[in-house]
């Protein structure tokens, strides 16, 4: 089984897969289950560009917090059969993570719909974007993000972060990396997935895979999503490289994989192919927790 744990169902202009080419992409990829989300910013067309964007790195302009991308999430799912809808897990993420307010935010929208298995991707330090989202930059232990936090303990629910552990003009360094520990000890009941495990574009952190390791041995609560830029940095040749081979041998069971796809025009397939090579290169019971059980457990409770 494979259960894709990162699955953007918008792009960066919040336009979505439809019920069917979702179906029909998922069937090729040859995912079983999936857990999907929105992205919780738009990013702007001003008149000052000449080019329509379709990608947040695509001209100067600012991006700006969205918060109709949960229901666009919601509506999606229940646009699916029965069957297909069962294994779908869909989150939330439509919120500004530096409003004090979020957490109303994050409540009305809960209750609004009762199909909702977890938070996230919550985007928190992201390379460039985090310059291009409009207001106060957002970090891990935000006082904002206290409530929140919370109310996934409460719910039993896990929330997926992005934090990068630096910053592109210090690409190696981990000087973020204090602010996402700050917020594991004060929520050790809340199960927490680190998505790319603090690597980003342009932010490679030296020694990232021993900083993993002592968060993992700190917060027995947190897990770490392989996806996107991270796969570039431990996958060589097709095999991952010996210091996150053993690390997640080592862990097996706080360990997800996503393709991290953003919306209709990517490459499903494709990145899931890239998630096989990880896959393929961990012995079996590894392979299987990582593949698909510890997904199961966090999203579904199964």
């Amino acid at each position: 089984m494979l259960v894709d744990a990162h699955v953007h169902v918008v792009d960066f202009l919040q336009d979505r897969l439809t019920p069917a080419a979702f179906a029909r992409k998922l069937a090729d990829a040859g995912v079983d289950r999936a857990v999907v989300c929105g992205l919780p910013v738009k990013k702007k067309w001003p008149l000052n560009e000449p080019r329509k964007p379709g990608y947040y790195l695509d001209g100067n302009a600012p991006c700006q917090y969205y918060s109709l991308t949960d229901e666009l999430v919601a509506s999606l799912h229940a646009e699916l059969p029965d069957d297909l809808g069962s294994r779908v897990a869909p989150t939330m993420c439509g919120f500004d993570p530096t409003d004090r307010l979020a957490i109303e935010h994050v409540e009305l929208v809960w209750s609004r719909h009762d199909t909702w298995r977890g938070i996230g991707e919550v985007m928190l330090r992201h390379d460039d974007l985090t310059n291009l989202t409009r207001g106060e930059n957002p970090c891990a232990d935000h006082l904002a993000l206290d409530p929140v936090f919370d109310f996934a303990a409460e719910r039993e629910v896990p929330i997926a972060i992005h934090h990068d552990s630096s910053s592109p003009g210090r690409p190696g360094e981990h000087e973020y990396v204090d602010q996402l520990a700050g917020m594991l000890r004060r929520h050790p009941r809340t199960a927490v997935v680190w998505c790319h495990a603090g690597v980003s574009r342009r932010v490679e952190p030296q020694d990232q895979g021993k900083v993993v390791a002592d968060l993992l041995e700190q917060h027995p609560r947190l897990h770490v999503d392989l996806s996107w830029a991270l796969l570039d940095h431990i996958l060589d040749d097709g095999r991952l490289v010996p210091r996150w081979r053993e690390l997640v041998v080592a862990h097996p069971d706080r360990f997800v994989c996503g393709s991290d796809i953003v919306g209709p025009h990517s490459d499903w397939k494709a990145e899931v192919a890239r998630l096989a090579q990880l896959l393929d290169d961990l012995p079996s019971a590894a392979r299987q927790a990582v593949a698909g059980e510890n997904a199961l457990r966090l999203w579904w409770q199964e």
